[in-house]
This record gives C-alpha cells, sequence and structure tokens, in this order.
C-alpha cells in the first residue's frame, strides 16, 4: 500500500489533471489522500501546494518505461519500419499514463516558468533528441549512397508533435479523435510518411 507522501503525490496530480492547480485545494487533496480535509496534514510532507506540483512532475519525468528502452536503440533494426511504430505506439502509450501531466502542461504551467523549462528539458528536448539520433542511427545503416542528407532533427519534432496533437484531440473527445481515425490507422499512416521522406535511405517491406 502506498504511504502517505505517495498517496498526496498520486492524488494532487490527478487533482491538478481534472480541477486545475488553481481550483485544487490544499484541503482537497487531503480529503482525497483519505486525511481530514483542512487538517494540515499535507504540511508535513510538503511546504506547499506548489511544492507537491513540483515534485509530482519530476517523478512522473523520471519513470522509465518502453518508449525509452526503445529510444535508446543504437543497433540497426532489420525492419526500420516496424521499429518506427513501436517507437510511435509507445509515444501514444506514454502519453496516456502521462494525462495529468499533459492537462497540467497545456493549462497551468506557464504561471511557473521554471517548471515549465524544466519540463521541457527534461521531457520534451531529451525525448527529441534520442528520437533524433535514433532515426540517424537507423538511415545511417540503410543509406543509399549520393542520396541526400535529411534533417532528422526536424523529423523527429514532425513525428513527436503529430502524436501529442493525435493524442490531445482524442482526449479531449472522449479517447476517440474527433476524425474518426483510428489509433492503429494514424500509426500506421504516421510511420509510412516518416519513411516516406527518405525512399531511397530505408528499405521497403518486399511485397
Amino acid at each position: 500500500m502506498p504511504d502517505t507522501r505517495s498517496r498526496m503525490l498520486t492524488e494532487a496530480m490527478r487533482l491538478f489533471g481534472e480541477l486545475g492547480y488553481t481550483a485544487t485545494t490544499i484541503s482537497k487533496i487531503e480529503g482525497a489522500s483519505g486525511l481530514s480535509p483542512g487538517s494540515g496534514a499535507l504540511y508535513k510532507h510538503f511546504r506547499s501546494k506548489k511544492d507537491i506540483l513540483s515534485f509530482g512532475l519530476r517523478e512522473r519525468i523520471r519513470k522509465r518505461d518502453a518508449l525509452t528502452t526503445l529510444l535508446r536503440t543504437e543497433v540497426p533494426a532489420t525492419d526500420p519500419r516496424a521499429l518506427l511504430r513501436a517507437v510511435a505506439r509507445s509515444g501514444l502509450e506514454r502519453l496516456a499514463y502521462e494525462r495529468d501531466v499533459n492537462r497540467i502542461l497545456v493549462r497551468d504551467l506557464a504561471a511557473f516558468p521554471e517548471l515549465l523549462e524544466e519540463f521541457r528539458t527534461a521531457e520534451v528536448a531529451r525525448n527529441h533528441a534520442a528520437l533524433t539520433q535514433l532515426l540517424q542511427a537507423q538511415a545511417t545503416a540503410h543509406a543509399t549512397p549520393g542520396v541526400p542528407d535529411t534533417d532528422w532533427s526536424a523529423v523527429a519534432a514532425i513525428l513527436q508533435d503529430a502524436l501529442s496533437h493525435y493524442w490531445l484531440m482524442a482526449d479531449i473527445y472522449g479517447g476517440v479523435h474527433p476524425t474518426g481515425v483510428t489509433e492503429d490507422a494514424y500509426l500506421d499512416t504516421l510511420t509510412d510518411l516518416a519513411l516516406a521522406l527518405v525512399p531511397a535511405q530505408l528499405p521497403k517491406e518486399e511485397s
């Protein structure tokens, strides 16, 4: 069973995501954590509401998952398409896991520029750099002589933004993208588009 501090972190992040930072009071966090609302018990573990937000964000950022493992892939894949699709799938899964954090990011973090910058460097920029390196490594391994270099940093940014926007729109509309395009169809097409940027560099599937 989670200890009181961990329970407070979990419930505070959930409430921040659902209600917004301003609407989430210390009393609400205490009550959701199984403590007496208004008792001040939260201050035994955290200095303030902002303090619990900071710890909650850092705890989520530190989490390692399938996406983290895939982005560290250095050995050239025999099937680059399968690798890129797995990365995209894991990206959506991480976004879903970080649902509360994503809502806080969009709605509340502008009021805390230092936390916004920390999230940018520790999460967004880190994953972008890792994805750029993965794309470069795979493309180099399968390169065709004479083919112009591709700006893989820009490709990585496009893929990141596309996944984030798809997830955000689906989340807004209750888990189903407003266009009706399914997750599998989206991932298949996004992967194909990424590979089509350099058709001569990565091998096509045999028909």
